[in-house]
């Protein structure tokens, strides 16, 4: 049969952006080591962490001077993310950031960070096959129907597997649904997350986003 399609193109509708930056190798070592020996000194003596769960610090680490470096670059990518949506305002804080600790058998379960716009996690260390974050599809209708698939891609599929490394710092939209798998080696599993959120929001954010035309009668 002839092509009777003049063109043929598709379009990318409601895109979710996730924001993956790697440290230089060497600069991530230095960090690394530096949030290990800092987070240590937070927990221990720790107290008996339940099979299956998670050790989180405080979530106010923004506020301790040994992390300042680490949030300086929490705020640089967090500018450039804010960059590439091109919003308007783009002022914002750290309104949390805390520490996670899975040992063997530990976990994060399906969970979003809500009073945010924006969160994100960072690897300080990363058991051998351990490194994945998982985000669940946001579209509520989306498995209804499943189809196989000849070949996985990202049009296909309830959730997404992303592979993560030490020295990669993730950032996704707070209201995104993620988890973390079980952490099945002998190692601890050590990684900082953190929310983001606008400083100027009800001043700036959240006004109407349209002016209506008919005059206020007092």
């Amino acid at each position: 049969m002839a092509n009777v399609f003049a063109d043929l193109s598709v379009k990318d509708l409601f895109p979710t952006p996730i924001w993956v930056a790697d440290l230089d190798p060497d600069v991530a070592t230095r960090i690394n080591a530096e949030l290990q020996a800092a987070i240590k000194e937070l927990v221990e003596p720790r107290p008996q962490i339940p099979l299956g769960s998670t050790w989180q610090t405080t979530p106010m680490l923004h506020k301790h001077n040994r992390f300042a470096e680490f949030c300086a670059l929490v705020h640089k990518a967090g500018a450039a993310a804010m960059a590439f949506l091109d919003l308007k305002h783009r002022n914002f804080e750290i309104t949390g950031c805390w520490a996670n600790i899975n040992p063997t058998g530990g976990l994060n379960s399906p969970h979003t960070h809500p009073n945010n716009f924006l969160s994100g996690v960072y690897y300080v260390s990363l058991p051998q096959s351990s490194g994945q974050i998982v985000f669940a599809d946001p579209r509520p209708q989306a498995a209804s129907i499943l189809p196989p698939a000849e070949k996985w891609n990202k049009y296909v599929g309830n959730e997404i597997k992303l592979e993560v490394k030490e020295g990669r710092m993730v950032i996704f939209p707070a209201w995104l649904v993620h988890s973390v798998p079980v952490n099945r080696s002998a190692e601890e599993r050590i990684s900082m997350s953190f929310n983001l959120m606008f400083k100027d929001f009800t001043e700036a954010v959240s006004k109407p986003l349209w002016t209506g035309s008919a005059p206020i009668r007092r």
